[in-house]
């Protein structure tokens, strides 16, 4: 049997790192087995339903990478295919209408819980005679249909993740409503008959779901058919193991994506909340692919640590060429994109190693090539004992028309000066970035240019005559 997976959002605001998370391992299972991921969007609740967090849905996935296969189908448009099998239900003496209002549900529920019970429908309306249900229905009273749950129904899960899971519904539940009074199917019934009509063989979501398990398979069971196999994914949790929240940082693809992550890095990060991968952890797209294991995943909460998708954002903006990197950076760098492309080219490649998101890349720009050098008294010493170095290595710049063989001119002023190493690039160092570490200089000067450099290496020396 083809394996065919589904992601099932609610259009009802920003997909956050739970969703992707999500998202992502269905998509993984799907490609590593040569299914079908499909894309279905869950927008009965019209009161939660926003397009533009359905036009946000559809711009995520696609940055991320995560392309469907057949969708995105939206359950609003398959309200009819949901009445039809509720009436079904009906007419196979499966499912009951229920005329009870909403006052006296929450009555019933009150009482249930005054008395120290789990608030659960009575089953009145289960008993109602044919004659009873048409005199109710003659006097337009509103129903809903409720599933009604036989006394047999005891299910055992074997769940891909965390194994043998046993469920006796009638200890959790009591009859249940799988089409409201307005038409609207409720989330578990709608649920299953989609997975049902669209062939889903697997259903990878996550752990909070399972309460939902015992109520989908009395439906599959109802319908006669085998459910799905089922993987509850580990919750995502906060750094203190408490449930996640906004201070842990950002947790919207949106957001993430504002803030200079790259999708590579976002996808490599969120694979691995829950999942080990064997070897090194910086992955590509098409690694994890070929890596991914449903039985690899941990039953354990995964902590969400923003410092670590920081430094394997670092790694993906690394291993870009620098025509990858500049295109990714554009939207990035404001004003500087008014500079030549060739020079944004050779400077955001000098300083990429440094970047923990695409935001940092134009502060390091800024930083090393378009700052004023400043120099305090602490640099003092260190350049006056290596005045002679910066002195003979500017002469020979000023001398220079090609500032590629700078390699070639630091070998010289080395020779000429007889100061070697740490004391003579050190300094030079300081005298043309104002900082201890930074880009290479045999890249940084060719990049900032001869004259900014004599300009920079000339602040320096009048620096020391002060």
């Amino acid at each position: 049997m083809s394996v065919r997976v589904r992601f099932a959002p609610s259009p009802s605001g920003s997909l956050h790192v739970g969703n992707v998370r999500t998202a992502l391992f269905n998509w993984l299972f799907a490609r590593k087995n040569r299914g079908a991921f499909i894309l279905r969007i869950e927008d009965t609740d019209v009161e939660r339903t926003f397009q533009s967090a359905y036009q946000g849905i559809l711009e995520d996935l696609s940055w991320l990478g995560l392309n469907w296969d057949e969708g995105p189908y939206k359950q609003s448009e398959r309200l009819d295919i949901y009445k039809s099998y509720a009436f079904r239900f009906l007419e196979d003496k499966l499912a009951y209408k229920c005329f009870c209002s909403p006052e006296e549900l929450e009555r019933e529920r009150e009482e249930a819980l005054r008395s120290g019970k789990p608030p659960r429908y009575s089953g009145r309306c289960a008993n109602l005679s044919q004659e009873e249900v048409d005199s109710l229905e003659a006097k337009g009273l509103p129903y809903s249909i409720r599933f009604k749950i036989p006394k047999d129904a005891y299910f055992v899960v074997d769940d891909m993740i965390r194994g043998r899971i046993e469920f006796d519904v009638n200890a959790i539940t009591g009859d249940f409503i799988i089409l409201r009074s307005d038409g609207m199917p409720t989330y578990n019934f709608a649920v299953v008959i989609d997975d049902y009509l669209m062939k889903i063989t697997h259903v990878i979501r996550g752990e909070d779901h399972l309460s939902n398990t015992p109520r989908q398979l009395l439906i599959y069971k109802a319908l006669g058919v085998e459910p799905p196999r089922f993987a509850h994914l580990p919750m995502i949790v906060g750094s203190d193991r408490s449930k996640l929240s906004k201070r842990e940082g950002s947790l919207s693809i949106k957001e993430l994506r504002e803030q200079g992550f790259l999708p590579e890095g976002v996808v490599n990060y969120l694979a691995l909340l829950g999942w080990s991968p064997k070897g090194d952890e910086i992955k590509t797209l098409n690694e994890l692919i070929e890596e991914f294991s449903l039985e690899d995943v941990s039953p354990s909460p995964s902590a969400y640590d923003p410092a670590k998708l920081r430094w394997i954002n670092r790694h993906h903006i690394m291993k870009l060429d620098e025509e990858k990197l500049l295109e990714y950076t554009r939207p990035f760098l404001g004003d500087l994109n008014n500079y030549p492309t060739d020079w944004l080219l050779r400077s955001v490649a000098s300083i990429k190693e440094y970047a923990e998101t695409l935001a940092d890349i134009p502060k390091y720009i800024e930083k090393y090539y378009l700052g004023d050098i400043k120099l305090d008294q602490s640099h003092k010493e260190e350049l006056a004992s290596s005045k002679k170095a910066i002195e003979t290595f500017l002469s020979l710049l000023r001398e220079t028309d090609d500032l590629n063989a700078i390699d070639s001119i630091f070998k010289e002023a080395m020779k000429i000066s007889g100061i070697k190493g740490r004391r003579f690039y050190h300094p030079i160092r300081l005298a043309i970035t104002g900082y201890e570490s930074g880009p290479e200089l045999v890249e940084f000067i060719p990049i900032l240019g001869k004259e900014r450099c004599i300009e920079r290496l000339e602040k320096a020396l009048k620096f020391l005559e002060d």
